[in-house]
């Protein structure tokens, strides 16, 4: 923590008060002042701090490093002397004098901040206005300069010269020892188009004039030569055909017939890799579709059962018994690739999501195969009644009672002398009973009750 300074020496004249303070062999850059009209700070490896009697000129005093201390003149606002170089205060009045000695440093800053925007605003206006006075006289000098290039053509077709062209044909001026752009005009009159020389040189006229009304003239005449080849071409095409069309030893030779266009049909052989075949990596990628496909450790039997619907159902029971649920949910996936209208593997699968507590999943499961189990008979009440079973328990763990107790009465219907069945509806008859306060903390309690129900019931084979 930095120490007060207290050592110090002072001495002032008529109009200023100098201090002289020792940085104890601190570096200038580590030097920081602070100073308002009543208050001083210096903060180096110690602090000097000092709540002035009078007020000072801040813009009149300076500091000065030299020797290792700092000299500080500090010029009086009041040409008077000083009995003492500062105040003695207590703690609050300090903290005061702090305070309003930063307000001072604030509006200090945002009126130097001002200051500097006024001034950099009256720099751009200034600016602006300057570049515009200058663009007025390059334009106004521009102006004077095509009148006279003017009044000069002028002259000099009206006194004979033969390079002005007759009414309604532009002509062209050739003026010897410059690049030239030539633009059209109209006369006075209104009556004939005449052309005026426009300067594209390196000399000072080129100064007054753009590039690109030569560069439009030269892409035109490009575009017309092309043009002109393109004709030239298909007119002596066409004679060629006109001249094997002529009569040959009395007779009229005919051209052939037009060749008819077909299409090459190509095809690949299909290919795994992306990239092309290559005799060196043969053996290699046999090898790695080998593995892949374990067509090495199987026979043609059990690959064709393991394509079958019922190898993956056997997978999913087993899973299931040995507490693999995620894998059983795979299992079941990928039977109903095979077979998707088999509503059994949805039933299971909705087990299986339900003891994983993917209860959304169990629902949607539930309810697919409900929708493939129609029309209800008899032969299907069974794979019916657990589908209402576990989607009954999916929708009271998600705390939808209502439903829950709907798919729990379709159930009860379908087998009404089950007791544990009609217990659970009771249970559920009784929490939406009780009211909204007490909801939450009783759908807690009758989670587990419910998890018997459709949990922990394996998958059947029906």
């Amino acid at each position: 923590m930095p120490i007060q300074v207290s050592d110090y020496k002072w001495h002032q004249t008529d109009d200023n008060i100098l201090l002289i303070l020792d940085l104890h062999r601190t570096s200038p850059k580590n030097v920081d002042i602070v100073t308002t009209n009543s208050y001083l700070k210096v903060s180096f490896l110690n602090i000097f701090e000092v709540f002035l009697c009078h007020f000072i000129n801040i813009d009149k005093s300076s500091a000065k490093i030299a020797k290792g201390h700092i000299e500080l003149s500090l010029a009086k606002e009041i040409s008077s002397p000083w009995k003492e170089l500062g105040l003695k205060l207590t703690k609050e009045e300090q903290q005061q004098k702090r305070a309003e000695a930063i307000q001072d440093l604030e509006r200090q800053e945002q009126e130097k901040l001002k200051k500097n925007k006024d001034e950099r605003n009256r720099r751009e206006r200034f600016a602006v206005a300057q570049q515009i006075a200058e663009d007025d006289r390059s334009c106004e000098q521009r102006k004077k300069r095509i009148e006279n290039e003017k009044e000069e053509f002028l002259k000099q077709s009206n006194g004979g010269d033969d390079s002005v062209a007759p009414t309604g044909v532009q002509g062209i001026i050739e003026k010897p020892d410059l690049r030239r752009r030539l633009s059209s005009t109209c006369s006075e009159e209104g009556s004939c188009v005449v052309r005026e020389v426009d300067y594209d040189g390196d000399g000072e006229d080129s100064l007054y004039y753009s590039s690109t009304e030569n560069l439009h003239v030269m892409q035109s005449r490009a575009k017309v030569e092309k043009v002109e080849n393109t004709n030239r071409k298909q007119r002596k095409s066409s004679s060629l055909r006109n001249a094997a069309t002529k009569e040959k030893d009395g007779k009229k030779v005919a051209l052939p017939a037009v060749r008819q266009s077909s299409s090459i049909k190509v095809n690949f052989t299909p290919r795994v890799f992306p990239t092309p075949k290559r005799e060196s990596c043969e053996k290699e990628e046999q090898d790695w579709l080998t593995a892949q496909s374990g067509c090495h450790s199987k026979s043609p039997k059990d690959i064709t059962q393991e394509n079958s619907a019922d190898y993956y159902k056997e997978k999913a029971v087993s899973l299931f018994s040995n507490k693999d649920f995620r894998g059983c949910v795979n299992a079941y996936t990928e039977a109903l690739k095979l077979c998707p209208l088999d509503a059994s593997f949805y039933s299971n699968r909705a087990a299986a999501n339900l003891a994983l507590n993917n209860l959304h999943h169990a629902i949607n499961d539930c309810s697919k195969a409900l929708e493939l189990l129609t029309p209800p008979t008899q032969e299907n009440s069974k794979s019916r009644l657990l589908c209402h079973i576990r989607r009954g328990t999916a929708f009271v763990h998600l705390s939808l009672l209502s439903e829950g107790l709907a798919d729990y009465q379709a159930a009860h219907l379908l087998s009404p002398k089950d007791e544990s069945l009609k217990k659970d509806m009771e249970r559920i008859q009784a929490i939406l009973m009780t009211s909204t306060d007490t909801a939450d903390s009783s759908d807690e309690d009758s989670d587990d009750d419910f998890k018997s129900s459709g949990e922990s019931s394996p998958p059947s084979n029906s």
